[in-house]
Parts: C-alpha cells; sequence; structure tokens
C-alpha cells in the first residue's frame, strides 16, 4: 500500500502516532478536536487497511514517516538482551501484536507484555516506534558482524 494515498495532514498523524503520541497528545499537539484526530486515523486506516496500532507504527518505519536516524541508540545497553526478548523485538517490528506474537512463539501473551517490559527497562525506550526502530538497528548491526567474521 502506498503511504502517497494520504493526505499531507494523515501522514502528519500517522507519523504522531509512530511516536508514540495518543489521540488526545496529537489533539492538543495539533490543535484540533479529538474527533478530528479520530476521523484521520479512521480514514487511515481504511485506506491503508490496517486496523491495529502496532501495524499503523510498523507500517509508518518501513514507509519513511519515521525515521530512524532520528533515533541513535547506545547499542552496549541492547547486549543485556536475551535472544527471546530479541525475537519478540523482530515480531514487534513487523506490526505484530502481543496477542499475535504469543500464537506465532506458543507463549502466553502475558509472557510476551512481561518480555516487552523487560525490553524497555533494560533499554529505557518507551515508545512502540522505538523498540520497532532499535529492532531495525540491532538486525543491521547483526549482519554486519555475520559479515565481518567471514
Amino acid at each position: 500500500m502506498s503511504p502517497a494515498k494520504l493526505t499531507a495532514r494523515e501522514s502528519q498523524i500517522l507519523s504522531l502516532i509512530a511516536k508514540g503520541m495518543s489521540t488526545n497528545e496529537i489533539a492538543i499537539h495539533l490543535g484540533v478536536t479529538l474527533f478530528t484526530v479520530r476521523k484521520h486515523r479512521n480514514n487511515i486506516s481504511a485506506k491503508l487497511d490496517i486496523h491495529t496500532t502496532s501495524k499503523l507504527v510498523s507500517f509508518a518505519i518501513h514507509h519513511g514517516n519515521i525515521a530512524d536516524d532520528n533515533h541513535p541508540f547506545e547499542f552496549s545497553r541492547h547486549d543485556s538482551l536475551s535472544d527471546r526478548e530479541k525475537e519478540i523485538l523482530r515480531k514487534l517490528e513487523l506490526g505484530l501484536t502481543a496477542k499475535e506474537i504469543a500464537r506465532n512463539l506458543r507463549i502466553s501473551p502475558r509472557t510476551v507484555s512481561k518480555h516487552v517490559e523487560n525490553i524497555r527497562s533494560k533499554t529505557g525506550l518507551k515508545t512502540l516506534a522505538d523498540l520497532m526502530l532499535v529492532s531495525r538497528q540491532l538486525q543491521t548491526s547483526e549482519i554486519r558482524n555475520t559479515h565481518r567474521s567471514e
């Protein structure tokens, strides 16, 4: 789905959603009503056929509505992530919800939530977009390390 189908305002709202802002925060930030933000969000969801926040955030990241060069992360803080936590990060980056990740990994949604809580605690990251961006950076770093060792 092409982000070109979105209006400039819809793209702006998608970017703010991806940055972790609530509907209320977006309304205040843009100086519009909650109804207006909800209407734009519904239009975005309909145009893109995406109906979860995690998939909207993933779409925004993959289609340039939010740039990862604005989020330099200290990789040494991510060395403490377990393999399972890294796996959950990768699934989050795909836009999967906790329920979908749980089903995929055959664990409970509560376990997924606990892993995400631990990741946030270890990394200091708060927003879903930041988690998705660090996942991309970790994958890039792992690819580079694999090529260096060959």
